[in-house]
């Protein structure tokens, strides 16, 4: 009996031996990669090496090292190079082909680049200094940066430190690369670190061309209005970015309609005026701007010519053209009105038709709006940027109207009319909007603007605050998230102004209220701001 159960339990434990199963492996490792050595060390004084070498205790690789990496002060990108690129290994090897300045702190910042090869634990901000003088500079300056106008602000913003000394001048942002680099990255904090002592002036560009040079055709620019002084600055520092207005410029005129010259061009067209130079004949002349491009269309009534002779000038500007005659034959325009509206109009709205001429006069005794009970309706027409005609009318709930436009009541640049239009839209019940109702409170600057956007920041509506009011209402709002955005309207001309880094003009201040405002159908909504 002694050896049966002797016998039972051998093959029990060879049973049990023979199991299988998965293994349950360690804990994920959530560590970051560690720094165990540097060749020179970091920190290092009167350096004169050209490679650096950083060690790790395990395999780690470089992602987004062109976006994440800043060196500062800067040194070209032809004159360094850093491995690993694209692969895994235990350290990483900087190789500098550069002279450095005399008694200069230099980092390598890595952001958030250095990353461990198996997990992806970042290795955040992890930086590699030393000095070719006595001693590594120490003082640091850190800030914000808020986009100027929109609520969301651009990542990968560069800060910029100038000495601020008898070199310093302000068209230098154009033409020189600072001393000291900072980056947002993918945030909107920046920090200097490792800064020698004196006087700076602090500027910030969303840099396109990754130059370190300011391009305002192209790069938005922020600047701090006061000289920094370290290691006296105490104030907390927020810049303000923004988009400069380009100087007036306008390109190679093109022609693809017989009485219609069009250009590109970008800056201010508030003084722009195109003359017709030609001896013998001064036709009619009209400017029209296109809605979605920066294009503009120059009108001319019908005349003979050889050679088109055109003189433009906008305030400074000067220039002048010649258009030969077309060489093939080119159709004229012929007028087209068309509707933006579907088959409803929302209430608080009006009804628009759109031209692709501009438009001289509209008759509204050849014009007919009729309700759903065949009542006539009283209106009146305006002519908005010469392209679009605008239908004033009490627009009621629950209702439809149809429109009749007949022949030759609207009359364009050229003469010419049009044929029989009809059109029809109806109208939503109330119960269909909601209606928001805000309580402004500290604002001591007016007049404000107030606007009421949509998810992406396009204005709904907008009311213009003269003085202070207890409530500000926005009616017929259709069902949505929305956000609200102040202005202080400091010039007064009822839009927002950017700034000027030249004429130091920090653009108009703006307000964003982050949180969103749920408007439900048939709902009133009240908010505090």
């Amino acid at each position: 009996m002694k050896s049966f159960f002797l016998f039972l339990l051998t093959i029990s434990v060879l049973g049990s031996c023979a199991k299988r199963g998965n293994p349950t492996g360690g804990p994920i490792d959530e560590s970051p990669p560690e720094v165990i050595k540097t060749e020179p060390e970091n920190n290092s004084v009167f350096f004169n090496d050209n490679k650096i070498r950083i060690f790790f205790n395990e395999y780690i690789k470089l992602e987004k090292l062109n976006s994440q990496l800043v060196v500062s002060p800067p040194i070209e990108k032809n004159k360094y190079s850093i491995f690993p690129q694209g692969g895994a290994s235990k350290y990483i090897d900087i190789e500098i082909n550069e002279t450095f300045t005399d008694s200069t702190t230099y980092v390598f910042n890595f952001g958030q680049s250095i990353i461990d090869n198996n997990e992806n634990n970042e290795l955040p901000f992890y930086k590699y200094a030393f000095s070719t003088g006595s001693y590594i500079d120490s003082l640091e300056l850190d800030g914000m940066i808020y986009d100027s106008f929109s609520a969301k602000t651009d990542k990968l913003i560069t800060a910029m430190l100038y000495p601020y000394n008898n070199k310093f001048y302000d068209s230098i942002i154009y033409k020189e690369k600072p001393t000291y680099v900072a980056s947002t990255l993918d945030s909107t904090y920046f920090n200097f670190t490792n800064v020698k002592a004196g006087k700076y002036q602090l500027i910030a560009i969303k840099d396109n061309n990754n130059n370190y040079l300011f391009d305002p055709l192209i790069d938005k620019i922020a600047f701090y209005e006061n000289v920094v002084d370290l290691p006296n600055e105490e104030e907390k520092i927020e810049l303000n970015i923004f988009k400069e207005n380009p100087d007036f410029f306008i390109f190679k005129p093109f022609q693809d309609k017989y009485n219609r010259i069009s250009f590109g061009f970008r800056g201010n067209t508030e003084n722009l005026k195109i003359n017709i130079e030609n001896e013998r004949s001064k036709p009619m002349t009209d400017i029209t701007y296109e809605k979605e491009t920066d294009t503009l269309n120059f009108w001319f009534n019908e005349f003979e010519y050889d050679t088109l002779y055109l003189k433009v000038t906008n305030n400074s500007y000067n220039e002048k053209f010649k258009i030969p005659f077309p060489k093939k034959e080119i159709e004229k325009d012929s007028l087209e009105i068309n509707s933006d509206n579907k088959n409803y109009v929302d209430l608080g709205s009006k009804f628009i038709l759109n031209s692709n001429i501009p438009l001289k006069k509209i008759n509204n005794e050849l014009i007919k709006i009729i309700d759903k009970d065949s009542l006539e309706v009283n209106f009146i027409t305006n002519i908005k940027e010469k392209m679009d005609i605008e239908f004033d009318f009490e627009i009621l709930p629950n209702d439809k109207y149809s429109l009749m436009i007949l022949p030759n009541a609207i009359v364009d640049f050229y003469e010419n009319t049009n044929d029989t239009l009809n059109y029809s839209f109806d109208t939503k019940d109330r119960s269909n909007y909601g209606q928001l109702i805000l309580s402004i409170k500290s604002i001591n600057e007016y007049p404000l603007i107030v606007d009421l956007l949509d998810s992406n920041e396009k204005v709904i509506k907008s009311n213009y605050l003269l003085n202070n009011q207890e409530a500000c209402i926005f009616e017929n709002i259709t069902a949505g998230d929305y956000n609200i955005r102040l202005i202080y309207d400091k010039n007064q001309n009822q839009k927002w102004d950017t700034g000027n880094y030249l004429k130091k003009i920090n653009p108009e201040r703006t307000i964003h209220n982050l949180e969103k405002i749920k408007i439900r159908a048939n709902w009133i909504i009240r908010e505090n701001i």
